[in-house]
């Protein structure tokens, strides 16, 4: 359980009357750098989260955590769109590059980031990407660190980035692969400005 308690005071010790709930919230928003949004299980063909942000949730990047998320067979790649208005967006103003330990891959007009363009991902994908733009006016960007295990010891991990041509409000984003997702959590986090 998640709880604060107070020790009672001692004799000549002083107390701490006075703190409220909202004081101990705001000193906890305030000390750590993320705070929870959601969490989504990975099952089926996409993972979607097409209203998740808002420029007015006092946040304006925010974590996104891919947690031992499996597939059910091999030759996948893992890609990402993001929603404006609640509705994905998938047409070409994507452009990304991704950087992997014998290749480098990049696109300036897609039709969604590709997280990871490889394939043989079966053993699960753990991840973590970085997105920022909520605010209408600015470009939406992201950054991610991946890996994803074969279905042998082979092993693929890449660094990658994106930008878009979008200047709208981003409100969501959908993760998706060619095979059905089978398990796995994706969990979302403000990073707070403080």
């Amino acid at each position: 359980s998640n709880s604060l308690a107070l020790a009672s005071a001692s004799a000549g010790a002083s107390s701490a009357a006075g703190l409220s709930t909202a004081d101990v919230t705001t000193s906890i928003k305030s000390n750590t750098p993320y705070q929870f949004i959601a969490k989504i299980n990975a099952v089926g063909s996409t993972v979607s989260a097409p209203n998740v942000f808002s420029a007015s949730d006092g946040f304006s990047t925010y974590r996104i955590i891919m947690d031992s998320v499996l597939t059910g067979s091999n030759s996948n790649q893992l890609a990402m769109r993001f929603a404006v208005g609640g509705a994905i967006i998938s047409t070409s103003v994507y452009g990304w590059a991704v950087s992997r330990p014998v290749q480098y891959n990049q696109e300036t007009t897609d039709s969604r980031w590709k997280l990871i363009p490889s394939n043989d991902i079966s053993g699960g994908y753990n991840s973590f990407i970085d997105f920022t733009n909520t605010a209408s006016g600015l470009r939406a960007q992201a950054s991610w660190h991946c890996s994803g295990a074969g279905s042998t010891r082979y092993g693929v991990f890449c660094t990658g980035s994106g930008s878009t041509n979008n200047t709208d409000e981003v409100t969501g984003f959908e993760i998706f692969a060619a095979v059905a997702f089978t398990a796995g959590t994706i969990r979302i986090y403000g990073v707070n400005n403080a």
